[in-house]
């Protein structure tokens, strides 16, 4: 039983670090990406994102967790080879027919998202699903022996060579080379790019660890579970909920600016303000994903073992517990974050409300991997999401003429909360191996540590002037009394085992510090 909780609790850091450096790239490049193009220059790149987005949910996470699990279901090489090319033959089929779909339809959605002029970007943007195929089903493959490796080195890859192209077309840019649009374009072609890369990585490490040529045999069927189409369904939406809403956003907050009255270049910076939330929510959610991407494999039999239970409970508790502290602490912290990110506090109410999707979507994420099998109420999961999507539209239209970028950030949360509560309707708490009391005491806690550090900001600023230098210097002094008061509190309230701070990075040293016992 240690073995495997090891493996599988090495297997998730080594893909949270890595997520968590490509996403910590991902937030720093957009620093001289702003600061050099502006926030309407911000605004053009980060208009046509979402449609990235949802490649990045395919191929990094929803697709690879999903196809993971339905690997680990089958019973030896043979039967995997067969899944693998069944896999990427009809991903082949499904992404060629979604790439010419948004090549063709560019000019038409560029119109709809209030810009004619952004239809190059999604043009390019449109080409990346053409590499889904070949990264989702590697990763899988990967992924159902825990072997998270290839999938985090082929991830920092492609991350990297991405951003080499975003911040060399900005420099461009800066030296008039460019125009905005021709630099978004560029911009977004660095996801294409990128994504070659860590193709070849991941076909290169395949050859050279697996057998690629088995010879079929026609006795040894695929196991392939009744409903999966419909769990592949909910588990990439989930996963990419917050790309989704963002996807809503552009579509609806600049036009919603622009009927209210609001000139176009204000309202394009507004909309550039809003965007700065999105690399911080997603750093925020790459630890949960990394947890489900473990916890999928172990959920490949239908009666889950003692230990497959132990492992994923142990899983669920940790990743809320650090889910609640990043959210405490970026809302706690939001106008100096914003201000040493982006130069200005530009646009903070509205970033430290969004802030509250990171453990909103995280406990949604490990509800719907927990209960992906369940055939019964998947279809109850997917129309919550529908619903959900809705409600994002009619709040955005209610909302924002009111209260500009906060009204859409109150129906960003406003809309998970409505999946959230409905998976509590559909399903016993029990389902979800967590406590009543642990939830309360994480959040207490939580709540505490963001009221004690909000306070001593605001006390900061009333002697240093809100600049991004005296950000760096406050942010550099909050966040370790923040994780003290965190982990003083945790250990007091007895909100996690022994076993559970062991999970943590550095756990047998953190326990025997803070001399946790049993």
């Amino acid at each position: 039983m240690k073995r495997e909780v090891s493996r599988a609790i090495k297997g998730t850091w080594i893909l949270t670090i890595a997520s968590l450096f490509s996403e910590l790239m991902s937030a720093i490049y957009r620093i001289p990406l702003q600061n050099i193009v502006g926030d309407r220059g911000y605004f053009i790149y980060q208009q046509v994102y979402p449609i990235y987005g949802i490649f990045s949910v395919l191929s990094l996470s929803g697709l690879p967790v999903v196809i993971s699990k339905t690997f680990a279901q089958q019973d030896g090489p043979v039967a995997k080879n067969k899944l693998l090319k069944l896999t990427f033959f009809v991903l082949l089929a499904g992404c060629l027919a979604l790439t010419i779909f948004l090549w063709g339809s560019a000019r038409y959605l560029a119109i709809f998202m209030g810009d004619p002029r952004l239809y190059q970007e999604i043009r390019a943007v449109s080409l990346t699903f053409l590499l889904v195929p070949f990264e989702a089903t590697f990763r899988g493959y990967f992924q159902s022996d825990l072997e998270m490796t290839p999938s985090a080195i082929s991830q920092i890859l492609e991350q990297f060579i991405r951003i080499i192209v975003i911040i060399g077309s900005a420099i461009l840019f800066g030296k008039g080379f460019f125009d905005l649009y021709q630099m978004g374009t560029i911009a977004n072609s660095g996801a294409f790019i990128g994504g070659l890369f860590a193709v070849l990585l991941l076909m290169v490490t395949f050859i050279k660890q697996r057998e690629v040529f088995i010879a079929d045999d026609k006795n040894i069927k695929v196991k392939i579970e009744r409903g999966l189409l419909l769990e592949i369904l909910l588990i990439v939406v989930f996963t990419g909920i917050t790309i989704f809403y963002q996807f809503i956003d552009s579509f609806t907050i600049l036009r919603l600016l622009l009927h209210g009255g609001m000139p176009v270049d204000r309202a394009e910076i507004l909309k550039g303000v809003f965007d700065r939330a999105q690399p911080l929510i997603q750093l925020g959610i790459v630890i949960s994903l990394s947890f489900v991407s473990t916890i999928m494999p172990q959920l490949r039999e239908t009666n889950q073992t003692n230990v497959n239970k132990t492992i994923i409970q142990k899983m669920m508790r940790v990743c809320l517990w650090l889910a609640v502290a990043e959210t405490a602490g970026l809302v706690a912290l939001m106008p100096e974050i914003n201000t040493m990110l982006f130069t200005n506090a530009d646009g903070s109410l509205a970033l430290a409300i969004y802030m509250m999707s990171i453990v909103i979507v995280s406990f949604i994420n490990l509800m719907v991997a927990i209960t992906s099998g369940d055939d019964e109420k998947n279809l109850a999961k997917l129309v919550l999401f529908v619903a959900s999507l809705i409600g994002k539209i009619a709040l955005n239209i209610i909302l924002i003429p009111r209260f500009n970028i906060v009204g859409a950030a109150l129906a960003t949360i406003l809309s998970e909360c409505i999946i959230l509560v409905g998976m509590y309707l559909i399903y016993d708490n029990g389902v979800f191996l967590l406590s009543r009391d642990f939830l309360i005491k994480v959040i207490s806690v939580g709540l505490f540590m963001g009221v004690v550090i909000k306070i001593l900001a605001s006390i900061s600023t009333d002697y240093l002037s809100l600049s991004r230098g005296h950000s760096i210097l406050i942010s550099v002094v909050l966040i370790p009394i923040g994780i003290i008061i965190y982990l003083g509190l945790s250990k007091k309230l007895k909100i996690l085992s022994k076993s559970e701070w062991e999970i943590l990075p550095m756990g047998e040293f953190i326990t025997k510090f803070m001399k946790i016992e049993d």
